[in-house]
């Protein structure tokens, strides 16, 4: 394999890394995002329960406002249930992603591993067919040497140059 191939093969790999790279640091950002607002839930949540206090000491006669109290609690008590759920699911779909990274990785590494093969495969094969032409060069010149042929002027074999092109596989 090449510089070249091994630079561009390398590019990739750093170009998927990056690519993983800003989806983990949006996922990232998405976490500090929601443990800000966890965070400004629970500041809501100590206030609204410093308030519960006050309505309870002046207004421990009126039970009918404490119902209504009471199910405003629950709302919230729902409220956060559902807000529990959501960074369950969150978490669930961010381990979920970082899982469809990591096959897609080793996907890519297994590709990579079977194109260095086909290209040793190749270059291999090259160099068996610049051995052959040779030795039919050596060939041919030793008929006409042996024929006494002297029309024909004796060249020196040369060996085919490796252009260093791949084909590029998708």
């Amino acid at each position: 394999m090449t510089s070249e191939e091994i630079e561009r093969i390398l590019h990739t790999v750093a170009q998927n890394q990056a690519r993983a790279d800003e989806e983990f640091a949006m996922l990232l950002k998405s976490q500090n995002r929601y443990e800000e607002r966890l965070a400004s839930i629970g500041d809501i949540m100590r206030d609204l329960a410093d308030k519960h206090l006050k309505n309870e000491e002046r207004f421990a006669e009126l039970a009918a406002a404490r119902v209504g109290y009471e199910a405003r609690l629950d709302q919230m008590e729902a409220s956060y249930q559902l807000l529990e759920q959501f960074v369950r699911d969150f978490r669930s779909e961010a381990n979920g992603r970082f899982a469809e990274a990591d096959k897609l990785f080793a996907e890519t590494d297994k590709k990579l591993t079977a194109l260095a093969s086909a290209q040793a495969k190749t270059d291999e094969q090259i160099n068996g067919l610049i051995t052959a032409q040779a030795r039919t060069d050596e060939q041919i010149r030793l008929l006409l040497d042996r024929n006494g042929s002297t029309t024909a002027p004796k060249t020196k074999v040369k060996k085919a140059k490796k252009t260093g092109k791949k084909a590029s596989s998708k």
